[in-house]
């Protein structure tokens, strides 16, 4: 299918473009440039920019005089977006790691529009974990080659179609360079003493009727762990979740009789010479996964793109190609991860490792006095994983790319056209380790090594050599077989410190050789997904006179084709490698099965701009979708306003339907993040399956406000509003769990449907399940529940001119409010879940993402002649942590609990020297703010705060030729 496609968009180009050649040749100087502008939102050409409609533009020059920021920090701190992917967050956002993206309003990524030149680009192939939403990576457009960036702040999917519900990002390359401009930064902040660097090369030449620009841009980031920032490792009696689990190594056993009956249980005495933490509420051994974790991945990105355009005899010719890739070699993450069933986890009495700890410790001696115990732990905790002596290690890897092609012209009777074609493609691929369940089983008996780590069984015979009946000449602990250790006397030395364990005993220690053997990739897993675009879209003047002149109109057609490949390892892949259990080999994460399905998309719309009076125009635009199938079609329409009451006051409006389909991830296929379990005080597998009777979410929402001006003062008020049906989500594993949890206390079996969503693990063989014991929950994706969100948005801003030294002064405010998130119940399994307002909260107990409910920037420039001056001061309001406050066993009790208010300050200097050189210096976080402490993994929220501190950057620009 991808050869096809690509053929066909070849063809299809060559259609638009190549055929034209000659009348290329046949142009003359008075052949004219089409000059004018398409402003996102309308498809109508010369449609002004103060437009009805709420549209921010920020140009490079913006970006500049910010010290260029990161894509991911320049989204982040717009107003309008809240909860976006873009800092190291393996803890919720599961393989998203070099990735970064749009989310207006807190709807939810997939939610906003990403165009590049107004087409739209292919998502990544990894989802949202919370709610499978896909998304377009934004960390793949170069900087260098972008010249603005166009943000609409409304719904518009009757224009645009899926995805367009809070808006669109349009993302507009510059065309206009001529010579060659070099780029480089580099940054750093405490921790981070090797510093991040980008660098960027952008060439452009302009013909006489043509032009043909290319930028290309790197940029690498220095891998920095946890344990840089003090406030990232708390003390577990400060932030009990801040990355404690209850599943440690050193870990706790069972004592088993001769009959496999509980006889006892004993908690390893070694934690502490180990470095583990006592948790004082119930005296185990508790292990912090983050000490071993990265709060920035050393990340490589690549980035190319090239548009050429030509203006020919009947229109302008476009033609462009990005590729970008992003590399994250080494993503560090714990030694091991807790396995989800420990009745596998059987030491027999005989086992070397046992005896020499009762013989360190002999109160513990029940644990060998019968058959020998069950081992309650993860493989490799304190110590490190041998093969590296730290951290596991996977990788992450994110490649796209995209070629398109448009003829952009006019009629004699004065009609406009616009045709495009696009494809892009991109793929991810992720591996992760993890611990063969059966291999640790053979382990834990002696038999690692000389055996087949996923089934256990000796080659020589094909049966495993201690079931009974075995007949084969491999004996535990033999020969090559090794024991796998899990008693503290197998650790050398605190992998953090280096500090010595007085317990260790040599000979005891688990082998780089065997900890290679029992783990390896459990989550090795390539997605591609491609996406193919036609558009044609039309447009004119009506010869329809209205009071205040010639009624516009546009209208066109969309054809769409998308397709998603998952393409697992064969020790990944469910068909071939089932495991014990049939979630796969391994005792954390669970295998996925080959996939490959696409979808087909056509759409047609119609849009007119009919200025009323002088004083007041309307947009009026509708859309009908079809996905087909059991999806079925949406149509959307929309209608704007905007009255200019006076020569400095207007007002503005709008109302319209929208809509998102679901994507192919939510319709089939299972995928499995990790989520922290609070009854079992440990991070837990979440299945999440796909739903092929979907139906697509749907919204009507509208805003309305005001503009003023005067001189050089602009300022701007809306109101907007959105109303949810339908919305696609993934059921929330928290709300599954306390269900289960309060039908476990119920006598009765009417609420206990639930407990089907619940795999348990019997940890004492006691034969009952309990709250402790969960060990894999599954969740669908499903229409949600309805949802109403409001809230307001304000821009200031005034220059005086001449006002210091001659330089002018510009003071200005931009704030958005969230007033309301409202969400109603629903149910699982015929249990109710959730409901109520989420505004101002951590939203951590349910499936949106955290919703402060103010952010504001207030900033200051200072431009005079060559040199510019800006000041920006950042704040972001408290917001409750709805859960309310955590035990030290990780249990929330209470009213809510808050994450603090932020104010920052960001300071810039730009110098536009001599020679064509310009020179910048920022300070970002100049007082060096902490991040407000949070009940999380990370200790902060990292989808709202940014986690560095003082950030110094400085960076260089040389133009050679005529510059931009």
């Amino acid at each position: 299918m991808k050869t096809f496609k690509g053929m066909l968009f070849c063809a299809s180009a060559i259609a638009l473009g190549g055929s034209f050649v000659a009348y290329a040749q046949e142009a003359d100087d008075s052949e004219r440039k089409l000059g004018t502008v398409t402003v996102t939102g309308s498809f109508i050409q010369g449609t002004p920019e103060d437009a009805a409609l709420p549209v921010d533009v920020l140009s490079a020059e913006d970006l500049r005089l910010e010290g260029n920021p990161s894509l991911t920090e320049m989204i982040r701190n717009l107003g309008p977006s809240s909860g976006v992917d873009g800092q190291t967050n393996q803890f919720a956002s599961n393989g998203l790691e070099g990735t970064s993206n749009v989310n207006l309003r807190g709807l939810g990524p997939a939610r906003t529009l990403v165009l590049i030149n107004g087409h739209r680009q292919t998502y990544s192939p990894f989802a949202v974990g919370e709610q499978a939403q896909l998304f377009v990576d934004t960390n793949m457009i170069p900087k260098a080659a972008i010249g603005r960036i166009e943000v609409l702040k409304d719904g518009a999917a009757a224009l645009y179609g899926s995805d367009a519900i809070a808006g669109v990002v349009n993302f507009i390359t510059r065309e206009d360079l001529k010579g060659l401009e070099v780029s480089g930064s580099f940054s750093t902040w405490d921790g981070n003493e090797d510093g991040d660097y980008d660098a960027s090369i952008a060439y452009g030449i302009q013909g006489e009727d043509w032009s043909w620009v290319t930028s290309a841009g790197y940029q690498y980031q220095s891998e920095v762990l946890f344990n840089e920032k003090d406030w990232a490792i708390p003390d577990i009696t400060e932030n009990p979740v801040a990355g404690f689990s209850s599943l440690s190594n050193p870990g706790r056993y069972v004592a088993l009789s001769a009959l496999g009956a509980p006889a006892g249980a004993a908690i390893d005495r070694g934690c502490a010479n180990t470095g583990g933490v006592t948790n004082p509420a119930n005296g185990q051994c508790y292990f912090q996964f983050t000490q071993f974790d990265n709060l920035q991945e050393e990340t490589k990105r690549y980035q190319v793109f090239s548009e050429y355009n030509r203006t020919l005899s009947i229109g302008d010719l476009h033609l462009e190609a990005l590729w970008g890739k992003s590399e994250v070699p080494s993503w560090n993450t714990s030694p091991s991860y807790p396995p989800q069933v420990l009745t596998s986890q059987f030491v027999p009495a005989s086992h070397p490792g046992l005896q020499q700890y009762i013989s360190d410790y002999p109160a513990d001696a029940v644990l060998g006095a019968g058959a020998g115990a069950l081992y309650i732990g993860r493989t490799f905790g304190w110590g490190g994983f041998p093969g590296t002596g730290f951290s596991q290690e996977g990788s992450r890897e994110h490649e796209t790319y995209r070629l398109a092609a448009g003829l952009k012209g006019d009629w004699e009777n004065g009609v406009n056209y616009d045709l495009h074609v696009g494809y892009s493609n991109a793929k991810a691929k992720t591996q992760t380790n993890d611990t063969y369940i059966v291999g640790l089983t053979a382990a834990l008996r002696g038999f690692g090594v000389c055996t087949d780590p996923i089934t256990g069984f000796d080659p020589a015979t094909g049966t495993q050599p201690w079931a009974a009946g075995y007949a084969g000449a491999l004996t535990a602990g033999g020969g090559t077989c090794e024991y796998y250790n899990p008693f503290s006397n197998a650790i050398a030395a605190n992998a953090v410190t280096g500090t010595a364990n007085p317990d260790y005993t040599p000979g005891l220690e688990n082998s780089v050789t065997l900890a290679d053997w029992i783990t390896d990739f459990g989550s090795d897993v390539e997605v591609t997904n491609d996406l193919l675009v036609f558009d044609a879209v039309f447009s004119g003047a009506s010869g329809i006179q209205a009071k205040g002149g010639e009624v516009g109109w546009a209208a066109g057609a969309q054809f769409r084709e998308e397709s998603r490949k998952t393409d697992p390892s064969d020790l990944t892949n469910l068909a071939l490698t089932p495991g014990p259990g049939g979630t796969g080999a391994f005792s954390f994460l669970a295998g996925t099965t080959a996939a490959d399905a696409e979808q087909t998309i056509f759409a047609v719309f119609g849009e007119l701009q009919v200025p009323l009076y002088d004083n007041l125009n309307i947009q009026v635009a509708t859309r009908y979708e079809d996905y087909g199938g059991e999806i079925g079609s949406t149509f959307d329409p929309k209608v704007a306003a905007k009255w200019q009451a006076t020569t400095n006051l207007a007002f503005r409006g709008s109302a319209q339907t929208s809509f998102k389909g679901p994507t192919l991830n939510q319709l089939s296929g299972v995928g499995t993040t990790l989520q922290f379990v609070t009854p079992a005080s440990a991070f837990k597998a979440v299945d999440q399956f796909g739903n092929p009777s979907l139906s697509p979410e749907s919204a009507f929402s509208y805003n309305f406000g005001a503009i003023f001006q005067t001189g050089n003062f602009n300022a701007s008020l809306d109101y907007y509003s959105f109303d949810f049906s339908d919305p696609i989500i993934v059921e929330e594993q928290s709300n599954i769990v306390a269900a289960a949890v309060a039908a476990l206390a119920t006598p009765t079996t009417d609420d206990d449907a639930v407990l089907t969503r619940i795999t348990f693990s019997d940890n004492n063989n006691d034969g009952l399940s309990t709250a402790n014991e969960i060990s894999r929950i599954r969740t669908n994706v499903v229409n949600g529940p309805d949802i109403q969100t409001s809230g307001i948005d304000l821009r200031i801003n005034n220059t005086w001119e001449d006002l210091i030294a001659g330089g002018d002064l510009t003071l200005g405010l931009d704030g958005t409010y969230v007033i309301e998130y409202q969400v109603d119940p629903y149910f699982v399994e015929g249990v109710s879940i959730g409901g109520g307002d989420y505004a101002g909260q951590f939203n951590r107990s349910n499936f949106t993402r955290s919703r402060p409910q103010t952010k504001a920037n207030l900033f200051g420039n200072l431009d005079f002649g060559d040199h510019n001056v800006r000041a920006v001061v950042r704040y972001i309001s408290s917001y409750d942590d709805e859960r309310g406050t955590p035990s030290l066993t990780g249990a929330f009790t209470g009213g809510p609990s808050q994450i603090d208010s932020q104010t920052t300050l960001d300071l810039f200097y730009n110098w536009q020297a001599p020679l064509d050189f310009d020179f910048g210096l920022s300070v970002v976080n100049a007082f060096d703010q902490d991040p407000p402490s949070a009940y999380f993994d990370t200790a902060y929220d990292p989808y709202t705060h940014n986690p560095f501190g003082r950030t110094i950057k400085v960076s260089v620009t040389k133009r050679f030729g005529a510059g931009s």
